[in-house]
């Protein structure tokens, strides 16, 4: 017969332990860059209790489905104007003329499995033949809808913290919402910009010295510089500008690196698992790459949202340490 598992003893046994007693007690003295000087101790116990009190996945769940939403209007929107944009670089970019072959290949690239494809399949007579026609009511309605899913974003960042957060009204929401989701699209654009470049002046590096394997390692080691640069600033704004916080977070701030680590490791190890064992493509046919989409994008709004609750946990200790010092206390 099976021995009965005591877990409340295992449970004692591990809270009682020397070494995590001693963790505790050092996370409880010392702070970290970017903590303002706040415990570590104190910032994971309000970063739990926030968790807990909001309830992360629900919020994550709404804003993937809002994002999703949104995902046809922006592409319709932005490859509505990426014409306009490739006849203005086809001057002075090199290879400007296929820029958005580099730019769906970029996306394709962050996406996970062959979602890319299919997102992509229906705006192929949009980005080679311009509509400016398209430029009218139907366009803005495009740009109103594709904000919806920052502003979905921007709604699951409020607080009720009066010292930390403010309150926009609905009309600055929508406004700041429409504002992030063209920077973000301008973001891209830069990245892509510094992809192309950065290819022209390694293949002017080859010519000079053929030295093939360090220029094919430069290239991919610049796609991914340029991704990285993509991910950090877009999170970095987005944190900035989106949270109605009293005092900006900076660009530099521990919940944008951690939520642009866990971003990319969240995409290379996701778009391995649909490439290598492609199981929603054999359960759901060609739905399962829409599928493999809505599963990526509500792990990276999880992952946004723990991001969020880093800075604002240190932001409002911060302010309350403040408080109490202040009072004396």
């Amino acid at each position: 017969m099976l021995k009965k598992i005591d877990l409340k003893k295992i449970k004692d046994y591990f809270l009682n332990h020397p070494w995590l007693k001693a963790s505790i007690q050092w996370a409880k003295e010392h702070s970290l860059p970017g903590f303002f000087k706040v415990p570590i101790y104190d910032v994971m116990v309000f970063l739990y209790h926030e968790s807990q009190r909001y309830d992360l996945f629900t919020r994550a769940n709404a804003i993937a489905f809002s994002f999703f939403l949104s995902i046809f209007p922006s592409l319709i929107a932005f490859f509505t104007l990426i014409p306009i944009f490739k006849f203005a670089l086809i001057d002075f970019l090199p290879e400007g003329e296929n820029f958005d072959i580099y730019l769906r290949s970029e996306i394709q690239r962050i996406l996970p499995g062959v979602a890319g494809e299919r997102l992509f399949s229906f705006v192929d007579d949009i980005t080679n033949n311009p509509r400016f026609g398209l430029l009218s009511f139907g366009f803005i309605l495009a740009i109103y809808f594709a904000s919806n899913g920052m502003l979905a974003l921007m709604q699951g960042f409020e607080k009720s913290y009066r010292k930390t957060f403010k309150k926009r009204s609905e009309v600055q929401k929508r406004i700041i919402a429409t504002g992030l989701t063209f920077l973000m699209g301008a973001l891209l654009m830069g990245a892509v910009i510094l992809i192309i470049l950065g290819e022209f002046i390694l293949g002017l590096f080859y010519e000079l010295v053929h030295w093939d394997v360090f220029t094919g390692v430069m290239i991919q080691f610049l796609r991914w510089l340029a991704i990285l640069f993509l991910f950090y600033l877009g999170i970095a704004v987005i944190y900035r500008y989106g949270a109605a916080a009293i005092r900006r977070f900076h660009f530099l701030s521990p919940g944008t690196t951690l939520a642009t680590v866990l971003c990319i490791l969240t995409s290379l190890i996701f778009s391995a698992y649909v490439n290598e064992f492609n199981t929603y493509n054999e359960l759901y046919g060609s739905i399962g790459a829409i599928i493999a989409l809505m599963l990526w994008i509500q792990l990276n709004s999880l992952i946004l949202l723990v991001g969020f609750e880093l800075n604002a946990s240190i932001a409002i200790n911060r302010d309350l340490k403040a408080e109490f010092e202040e009072n004396g206390l």
